[in-house]
């Protein structure tokens, strides 16, 4: 095990990175200087010296001219526009993705804080990185590579899997498993109880969630989320699920591999959600609904019931000029009256 240390990480400076270093073993074509280096990523206009970027529509033209980046992402149609050095990509936005990853300050040296607290019988691998303030539950087992940053509250026999990283104050409640590079966000609960309440003599009366949390490989999960452990059977996220941050998952959820869901939507509890699935933000979920795979989910959508077959479903008003909103509600408000009104008219035909 890694000992305690109190060692002071500084800031790191930004990592010059050559173009052919960047896309070696990519199969990517490079028009231009490849031993240019560029330090970081940067958005299209203005752009920034020493920096890369990218572009994706005929649209975008004038822009590629313009910017000051000096190297560019671009499909076959923009790379003449582009002065600089251009790697050419169909799929640009992807590429950006892939390469500027590079550029995220991620890396933090195999160390144990001296201020962490390590319980009985864990087990932490010499390469993990544990943080300031620390506390780590006795029988939790650290994987390969793993950052845990200031504060984190990680419980009793929780796994956490290779390369995976939590954020600063987030908590992993007992039993909790994360599988292989996982991101849980800072200000993140996994695992705490469920709400789940049943009716007694002198009121409500709380219903004991005795299971726990898992996460499969490649999930994220964002700042300040909150996913419940399950009262029998564990909450079940599935591989490739990103969620976005302040989303709630209630106890018994199963999420399935590679769903997206964005930011405040709340989903009940004993949902199950399929795979491929996307969900906007603000969406609201019922309790007990399944979805099958495939389904999207427009913003701030309600879904009381069971959706089966795959599509894009919606039911929320767009937004408009309030005079007009007020004419509509009126007029929904009279839907009854209207109603009956046709019906007597249809009689008298």
């Amino acid at each position: 095990m890694t000992q305690p240390s109190d060692t002071t990480r500084k800031m790191s400076q930004p990592t010059p990175w050559r173009v052919a270093e960047l896309v070696a073993g990519m199969d990517l074509v490079v028009r231009g200087n490849a031993d240019v280096s560029v330090i970081g990523a940067c958005a299209l206009l203005p752009g920034k010296a020493r920096h890369l970027t990218f572009a994706e529509r005929a649209a975008q033209s004038e822009d590629v001219a313009k910017t000051q980046a000096d190297v560019a992402i671009l499909p076959g149609e923009l790379a003449e526009r582009f002065t600089g050095t251009v790697i050419v990509s169909e799929q640009p936005r992807l590429m950006f993705a892939r390469l500027a990853a590079r550029f995220e300050n991620t890396d933090r040296p195999p160390s144990i804080a001296a201020s962490a607290v390590i319980g009985d019988d864990a087990t932490i691998d010499p390469s993990a990185h544990i943080a300031a303030q620390v506390v780590i539950g006795c029988s939790a087992r650290i994987g390969a590579g793993v950052v845990i940053e200031p504060g984190a509250v990680i419980g009793d026999a929780v796994t956490i899997g290779p390369g995976s990283r939590i954020g600063a104050r987030a908590v992993l409640g007992d039993r909790v498993h994360v599988g292989k590079a996982a991101l849980i966000a800072a200000g993140a609960v996994i695992g705490e109880r469920g709400f789940g309440l049943v009716a007694g003599p002198g009121g409500l009366e709380p219903v004991p969630q005795l299971a726990s949390v898992a996460l499969g490989d490649n999930v994220e999960v964002g700042a300040n989320s909150t996913i419940d452990r399950g009262a029998l059977t564990d909450t079940v996220i599935g591989d490739g699920v990103k969620i976005d941050n302040q989303v709630h998952i209630a106890h018994n959820c199963r999420i399935g591999a590679h769903t997206v869901i964005a930011g405040c939507t709340g989903i009940a509890g004993s949902c199950v959600i399929g795979t491929g699935c996307m969900i906007g933000g603000g969406v609201g979920i019922g309790d007990h609904v399944t979805i099958a795979d495939g389904v999207t989910i427009t913003a701030a959508s309600q879904v009381p019931k069971n959706i089966a077959a795959p599509g894009v479903y919606s039911s929320t008003f767009r937004a408009m000029a309030a005079g007009t909103w007020r004419r509509r509600l009126a007029l929904f408000r009279a839907l009854d009256k209207i109603e009956a009104r046709l019906s007597r008219v249809e009689d008298n035909q």
